[in-house]
């Protein structure tokens, strides 16, 4: 008998391709949500120590130009968190998506890779049938050979 071929594999190699390309755009996306954290993180704590230079200026006396300068400085660091945020928020919404694509291609494949198991096990279920009838035949031409050539 010839080899176990699956017909399906082409298709199979495809899924797992599309498998492939969804564990690496999700894994983008989480790098995207990382560094936006990280873009977070930065700007709370510039915005932390501008706070904090300003109230030692404050405390030592500072003009009302400098004291806006600041004012607005600090005022454009919270915009850009509340943006960083937002980008964040959103961003954790694209990777749920993704996330999502990623569970159906995962079990896409699997099914596929479940029913090359499943054709594997017959066609090696039938092999088994096959040989043991060949062992059967062969046995069975032994024992009536024994018998023809036995002189009783």
């Amino acid at each position: 008998m010839k080899r176990f071929e699956f017909k399906l594999q082409a298709l199979l190699n495809f899924r797992k391709h599309l498998e492939r390309m969804a564990q690496q755009d999700m894994a983008k996306t989480l790098m995207e949500v990382a560094d936006c954290e990280q873009q977070i993180d930065s700007l709370q704590l510039t915005h932390g120590q501008s706070a904090q230079r300003v109230e030692l200026l404050v405390e030592m006396g500072i003009g009302a130009k400098e004291f806006k300068q600041h004012h607005d400085y600090m005022g454009s660091l919270t915009r850009m968190i509340a943006g960083e945020k937002q980008r964040k928020s959103q961003l954790k919404k694209i990777l749920e998506k993704k996330r999502l694509a990623l569970k159906k291609t995962s079990i896409d494949k699997k099914a596929m890779e479940r029913l090359r198991e499943k054709q594997a096990n017959a066609y090696n279920q039938e092999l088994l049938v096959f040989e043991q009838k060949e062992l059967d035949e062969i046995s069975s031409l032994k024992k009536a050979r024994e018998i023809s050539n036995d002189p009783q």
